[in-house]
């Protein structure tokens, strides 16, 4: 293989992991990266070749800021690999909807997966996830990675089949809230406003965020040396607890062929 472009979303790093891993295993002579996590993310051309798209699962959905960005790649028919990672509750509707997006960029699905990383909302009394993806799931990748290159050598021109419903399902509303600082761990290093994908964190005096706008990744929650920034409101605790009872059964990577 010549050459393979990356493409992820990943604000807390494990949808970058993922398609890396699987991407190394593809042994192409080239590997062109397209990180979109932020907003000022560097578009060269798109090269020719096998595509991977990877996104984590928010609310069971691709992110709605991720799909704009994606609109900036075109294809002429061209093979692309979707890979939706998610924090071991369901990927829902989110393959099928970056399949349909891939298509409608010129591109033709020939596999995809749902891989598991940690929940954004893991907390260390309450992991969910932790430290997903592991060892177990690097295997995986490079199981899949494996099952790309059959299919392309095959190139049996079947349509792909993603589990997911149609319509999909509606995300839910979400209230206004953010992560907060504890302003008495905060340096004020701006660690935090670097890593917002949605440019939402202002560093002044103290550490300024913009609910309205924020997409609840945690980024710089996970990001924080300090553990300065905490998401705790009431809403979200109820949320990590009822992940941490029902969701704490190891899942394991699903293939799509």
């Amino acid at each position: 293989m010549q050459s393979v472009n990356l493409i992820y979303f990943s604000p807390t790093g494990t949808s970058r992991k993922v398609v890396k891993a699987i991407g190394q295993e593809l042994a192409a002579k080239q590997i062109n990266e397209f990180d979109i996590t932020q907003t000022d993310f560097n578009y060269k051309d798109f090269g020719s070749g096998l595509t991977i798209i990877g996104i984590p699962v928010y609310k069971g959905r691709v992110p709605a800021e991720v799909i704009p960005r994606l609109k900036y790649f075109k294809a002429k028919n061209a093979p692309v690999v979707l890979v939706a990672v998610y924090g071991n509750r369901d990927f829902d509707d989110a393959l099928l909807e970056l399949k349909d997006l891939s298509v409608e960029l010129g591109f033709i699905p020939i596999a995809a997966a749902a891989f598991i990383g940690e929940h954004s909302y893991s907390i260390e009394s309450k992991p969910i996830a932790k430290n997903r993806p592991d060892e177990a799931d690097f295997l995986k990748a490079k199981q899949f990675a494996g099952e790309i290159l059959k299919k392309l050598k095959t190139n049996d021109g079947i349509e792909l089949k993603i589990s997911g419903n149609c319509p999909y399902k509606v995300a839910p509303n979400a209230p206004v809230m953010a992560p907060r600082t504890i302003a008495d761990k905060c340096t004020l290093c701006g660690i935090c406003a670097d890593v917002c994908p949605v440019d939402v964190i202002e560093l002044g005096k103290t550490v300024i965020t913009n609910a309205e706008a924020c997409i609840w990744c945690c980024a710089c929650v996970k990001a924080c040396p300090e553990e300065a920034r905490v998401f705790d409101t009431p809403l979200i605790s109820q949320i990590t607890n009822n992940l941490f009872e029902n969701c704490s059964e190891r899942k394991e990577p699903e293939f799509f062929l």
